[in-house]
């Protein structure tokens, strides 16, 4: 009899390290508004900023074994998805953005994939703390449609209400040949109140509300009995709904531009993606490849770059749009083996692109005589910002024996500014008898530097009170097109029982974290310039350079 090998993907996700979400689990526990209310739930999932600061705490992300959201990556049907890197990247390591996890609303999710640790690893970078996969509903080939209804109304009236209406349809224009899905979302949440916490002195305390409008469409052409090619489409609108978060925690309510904004939109993230599938399942093995573009376009009221008003919005009506562009192509390969022992291998090529526009972020220092400080040490249009990440990978899973798994595998990524990365991985399963199973795994996970910590031309300051103990005077923040990859070697080992309706674990694990990228403490040079003042007139600075660094 032949053996049936998974392919190393399908092995891993078999790892302690991995959570499902089902639809059914979802309905038993509805959500509110994102997904992340459910995944938190998950062993090793918490809800946070991307620092300890508590800045940004209106807007808590995915965060997996305490890496932080910027090692958490979010896909879509196993396609990244990125556009929260629109947004601005502060001094503590703080975005004020709800992440990616509310694109799809949750009618329209088949399930949900929870990958921690080293099973995580080999989707490069990003995922150095976990992976979040969102599995929408397929399409059928009968007709089915759904419309629903969802309403949440909190006791305590300071609480924001939730509503949301949603649809989903799926069919066959040609039977067993052509297939749709279409669905679409509007969820409303509305925010706290801003004295929601006023019994014990919190000023602005409340989250703050959010708008989501999403449509998506599939198409799915059966070419061939080995041949189905998918063309998915979607545009999603995510609009909050400010309660007077300031990052540094100003009085909202009595800041003059602040509170004429509480329970008004202040930021709009639109995203929309366009991508084309080709799967094949042929004598030798199957493939796929994936082609996929994403405009994320950010539109926001400005915020303040400088000391104790950075991350404040300063005006109440010249909005500014940062634009992201993303270019994705995947190809991957997976060959059943008989060599020496049955195996499964897979070979992967990934390219990633990114262009990105943030006019408002990059105006420190600059003055119309082209003499500010911000000038001197960027030049050209410090906007513009560009990433490639080019990848090759290639994993085994062997069936050493009926009770032994052994999945290998090595990834290989060259980023544009900070050059190349090599993560190996392993995973065992041992199953010890029909109900007791040992499973471990070591991989070396990584994480590229962001393009605001890369752009030498992305510049913060302050005046002396937010700089480093060791520097009285007026410091500069600057991007650094020198970092090292930040990486984690993960391990885990665990034991799993199962038993009829019975399914218990308990598992270990530890991630060594190194070259995380932090805000410099160090003076690495000087700079003379002038600067335009909030009463237009021209002042003569010197500010001591500091740049992102990677820490041991």
């Amino acid at each position: 009899m032949e053996t049936i090998v998974l392919t190393a993907e399908e092995q891993i996700k078999q790892s302690l390290g991995v959570s499902k979400i089902t639809a059914e689990d979802l309905e038993k526990i509805p959500v509110r508004n994102d997904i992340s209310e459910y995944v938190r739930r998950m062993p090793g999932v918490n809800l946070t900023g991307n620092s300890a600061t508590g800045q940004r705490g209106n807007n808590r992300q995915i965060d997996i074994r305490g890496m932080g959201p910027e090692n958490t990556l979010i896909l879509i049907d196993g396609k990244p998805v990125s556009s929260r890197n629109s947004v601005r990247y502060g001094w503590k390591g703080e975005r004020d953005t709800r992440g990616d996890s509310n694109w799809v609303p949750v009618e329209a999710i088949e399930s949900i994939e929870v990958l921690r640790g080293p099973a995580a690893a080999r989707y490069g970078s990003g995922a150095a703390g976990g992976v979040v996969n969102i599995i929408t509903k397929k399409v059928t080939n009968d007709i089915h449609g759904s419309v629903e209804l969802y309403s949440n109304q909190p006791e305590d009236s300071k609480e924001g209400d939730s509503t949301r209406a949603s649809f989903n349809l799926s069919g066959p224009i040609i039977k067993d040949i052509l297939s749709y899905r279409l669905y679409g979302n509007y969820n409303k949440t509305d925010a706290d109140a801003v004295d929601i916490n006023k019994s014990i002195g919190s000023q602005a305390a409340g989250r703050e509300g959010v708008k989501n409008k999403d449509i998506a469409g599939r198409l799915a052409w059966q070419a061939t009995d080995e041949q189905t090619i998918l063309l998915d489409i979607s545009s999603g609108r995510q609009g909050n709904i400010y309660s007077g978060d300031s990052q540094l925690n100003s009085n909202a309510e009595t800041d003059p531009i602040l509170s004429q904004l509480i329970g008004k939109e202040t930021n709009t993230m639109y995203r929309d993606s366009l991508a084309l599938t080709h799967e094949g399942d042929w004598d030798w093995g199957k493939s796929k490849f994936v082609a996929q573009y994403d405009k994320t376009r950010n539109k926001r009221l400005p915020e303040g770059l400088a000391g104790s008003v950075e991350g404040k919005i300063n005006n109440l009506n010249d909005r500014v749009t940062s634009k992201l562009d993303t270019l994705r192509l995947n190809g991957e390969l997976n060959i059943p083996l008989e060599y020496y022992l049955p195996q499964a291998l897979t070979l992967g090529v990934e390219w990633v692109e990114d262009k990105f526009t943030d006019q408002t972020s990059t105006t420190q220092g600059k003055d119309q005589s082209g003499a500010g400080y911000g000038d001197q040490l960027a030049k050209g249009d410090r906007s513009k910002m560009e990433s490639r990440i080019a990848s090759v990978y290639i994993e085994d899973n062997f069936k050493v024996t009926d009770m032994t798994d052994v999945v290998v595998g090595l990834r290989f990524d060259d980023h544009s500014k900070s050059g190349s990365n090599w993560s190996p991985s392993l995973n065992i399963t041992q199953k010890l008898n029909d109900h007791f199973t040992l499973k471990g795994g070591i991989a070396k996970a990584y994480k590229a530097p962001n393009m605001y910590q890369n752009a030498e031309g992305y510049l913060l300051s302050t005046n002396g009170n937010g700089c480093p103990a060791n520097i009285a005077s007026r410091c500069l923040l600057q991007g650094n097109g020198d970092l090292k990859p930040e990486t984690s070697i993960n391990k885990e080992i665990g034991i799993q029982f199962q038993k009829d309706v019975v399914n218990a674990s308990l598992a270990w694990f530890r991630n060594d974290y190194k070259n995380k990228i932090v805000a410099g403490t160090d003076i690495v040079g000087t700079v003379n310039g002038s600067s335009t003042n909030a009463n237009g007139g021209v002042t003569q600075t010197t500010w001591n350079i500091l740049r992102w660094d990677n820490t041991p």
